[in-house]
């Protein structure tokens, strides 16, 4: 399998850094590259606390099933799991494994045809060798969401804990304050660099993520569904509330010229 062959890939990356970790830190370098890719590898299994999303509910799911079906039937595949991500974007697709995420707005408001297209740009993402680069962008981003939200969640406590003491008026009261705060640094301290790291390499992918929005659009189009999915992208241009959304104005031109 396709995806065997990147965490072979990555397991050579991993040992060759874990020596020269060693050579640095000897025992503990290498423990530490190791865990540190031990993380990354199982991060998908957390994939839906850190992005949030979900199965569909009961309205939603009545609306998604028989699209959903329709959808890998015309892509001749089948056994994708598909959950609802809490966005008011046309589309996010957030793979791991078998896992296709659509937008609660799209499985709220879209029509049926468009609605499919939408779905089959989702799938798009994960037929064939894209399914490697959706896994390595899955491996890249997720580290990235986790470290951040554990930073903000270290922090998060001492406002309010804050305001509680000084609406007290003594000071006891600040010594949880004090308490919360020595233990955001000491988390900072030992998260801020690998979430740095998982930051940067967010952005690279996010980078080259871009080019998988296109392959995804172009496998919808040879589904069949290139008319509604540039329509549904129309509409979002034409009911966006904060300026010219720039990237779906180029990703529906794109897709007219694919339709010729």
């Amino acid at each position: 399998m396709p995806v065997v062959g990147v965490l072979g890939a990555e397991a050579v990356v991993v040992a060759v850094a874990g020596v020269g970790a060693h050579v640095v830190w000897p025992v503990w370098g290498a423990v530490v590259v190791v865990v540190l890719w031990g993380l990354v590898v199982l991060a998908p299994l957390g994939a839906g606390r850190v992005y949030g999303y979900r199965e569909p509910g009961g309205s939603e799911r009545v609306q998604l099933e028989q699209s959903w079906r329709d959808v890998q039937r015309r892509a001749g595949v089948g056994g994708y799991r598909l959950v609802v991500v809490e966005s008011d974007e046309l589309n996010a697709c957030v793979p791991s494994g078998r896992t296709v995420a659509v937008t609660s707005a799209s499985a709220r408001s879209l029509p049926p045809g468009r609605l499919e297209a939408v779905l089959a740009h989702e799938l798009g993402h994960l037929l064939g060798w894209r399914a490697v680069t959706a896994f390595v962008h899955a491996q890249v981003t997720l580290p990235s969401r986790a470290l951040l939200r554990t930073l903000r969640g270290s922090w998060s406590p001492i406002g309010p804990v804050w305001r509680r003491a000084v609406a007290w008026h003594r000071p006891i009261g600040f010594v949880p304050v004090l308490l919360l705060v020595l233990a955001a640094t000491a988390v900072t301290a030992v998260v801020a660099l690998p979430a740095g790291a998982a930051y940067a390499g967010a952005l690279g992918a996010r980078m080259l993520g871009r080019r998988g929005e296109g392959r995804a659009d172009a496998a919808a189009v040879r589904m069949g569904f290139g008319a509604d999915l540039v329509a549904a992208v129309e509409d979002r241009i034409e009911h966006a509330s904060h300026g010219l959304p720039l990237h779906l104005v180029r990703r529906a031109q794109g897709l007219r010229r694919r339709l010729g």
